[in-house]
């Protein structure tokens, strides 16, 4: 049996978030992208991405 690195399975994330998108036909900014390719090598965290998205997109609405 083989076995799959982690690299591999976050390159597969990666690739499903961005066929996702084109699937909306939406393309993700620069810094999303980035974050991707960074969560796919290891450097980030996708809570980390999600975190990062949600500051610089998401306003909070306080009632």
């Amino acid at each position: 049996m083989k076995t799959v690195s982690r690299h591999y399975i976050r390159s597969r994330k990666a690739a499903g978030v961005l066929a996702s998108l084109r699937v909306e036909d939406l393309t993700p900014s620069t810094e999303v992208a980035e974050g991707l390719s960074a969560v796919e090598n290891g450097r980030m965290t996708t809570a980390d991405l999600m975190k990062q998205v949600r500051l610089k997109y998401v306003t909070l609405r306080r009632v």
